[in-house]
């Protein structure tokens, strides 16, 4: 059947450096894509990496509504060596004129290969060409590259969107940060120095966006946590930001939270219900911090969910 299928002329066609016994360059030397291209009926899709964090996940950060027990068996279940790898992915839609981008990575100096400007010209676009900039909310890893680096505005012409709510919380003189576990003054600076330099559009979840996009929000993450459903010609991908972190980790476990989150209850209430109605309707899915490229579908399993990434195009 192989000699059938083709198998012998296959491997003979392979180039030198690729055939057995011949000297390979080092992996350095041949570096893994960071940004996958996909569709969603009308639009083409991108997820460009602008950069990423690794660690342990470690309680009472994560999870310290779990017992050390749980949390214990849950890290063994989801991970070989119970380390993890966060992505932080910026997903870029492009139909006819429009030029979309959900979130904007961290901005700040950046390797060549998480560099969001590099991202958009290896893509044939300038960041004049972006249209449209929907940030999901406020956080350092999601509306960093708004900026340059002397804080001046990077997307001159696009507009941009964000809940009302999370714009209002970050400006307000003393929001409420009590409940996260970490301090939050960096956070805070950030997300006023963007919002005092970008001019936002503020939108609430009836507002009008590009067409076939529809804000949902999910609050609890952050007060506006936005994500955005993607709707064309019968297909259908819904972003859930940071709906959750640690997926194989925590998914199955709903109702734990992060250490960044600003309401945990809200945030895993948020979770519990948009994840219902994803799972049940095998919507597919694309997650900020969602392993690479981030694609797939959620199942219901027990009291939580399983991550169930798509196969790569």
């Amino acid at each position: 059947m192989l000699r059938l299928a083709g198998l012998g002329a296959a491997l003979a066609a392979l180039p030198r450096a690729a055939t057995a016994g011949s000297a390979l360059p080092p992996a350095r030397a041949l570096p893994n894509a960071s940004r996958y291209r996909f569709g969603v009926g009308d639009f083409e899709a991108t997820v460009f990496v602008t950069g990423f964090m690794d660690g342990t996940p470690a309680q009472p950060f994560v999870a310290p509504e779990a017992t050390a027990d749980e949390f214990r068996d849950g890290l063994a279940a989801a991970s070989s060596n119970g380390k993890f790898r966060l992505p932080f992915p910026v997903l870029l839609l492009q139909r006819g004129r429009d030029n979309i981008l959900i979130d904007a990575g961290p901005g700040g100096k950046a390797a060549p290969e998480f560099d969001l400007g590099a991202h958009l010209a290896q893509a044939g676009l300038a960041p004049g060409d972006i249209t449209a900039v929907l940030l999901t909310h406020a956080h350092f890893d999601h509306l960093g590259g708004l900026l340059d680096e002397h804080d001046r505005p990077v997307f001159t012409g696009a507009e941009h969107f964000c809940l009302a709510g999370e714009i209002d919380f970050w400006m307000a003189a003393k929001p409420d940060l009590s409940r996260l576990l970490f301090k939050p003054a960096p956070f805070v600076a950030q997300a006023r120095r963007v919002f005092e330099r970008v001019p936002f559009t503020r939108i609430k979840p009836s507002t009008k966006l590009p067409d076939g996009l529809t804000p949902v929000p999910a609050p609890g993450h952050t007060p506006g946590h936005m994500t955005v459903r993607i709707a064309s010609r019968g297909e259908t991908l819904h972003h859930i930001a940071d709906l959750t972190h640690y997926a194989r980790l925590m998914l199955p476990h709903p109702e734990w939270s992060i250490g960044s989150d600003v309401d945990p209850r809200q945030a895993a209430a948020s979770r519990r219900s948009l994840c219902t109605r994803l799972a049940a309707d095998r919507t597919r899915v694309f997650g900020s911090h969602l392993p690479f490229p981030g694609l797939g579908v959620l199942h219901a399993r027990g009291g939580g969910f399983d991550w169930v990434p798509e196969d790569w195009s």
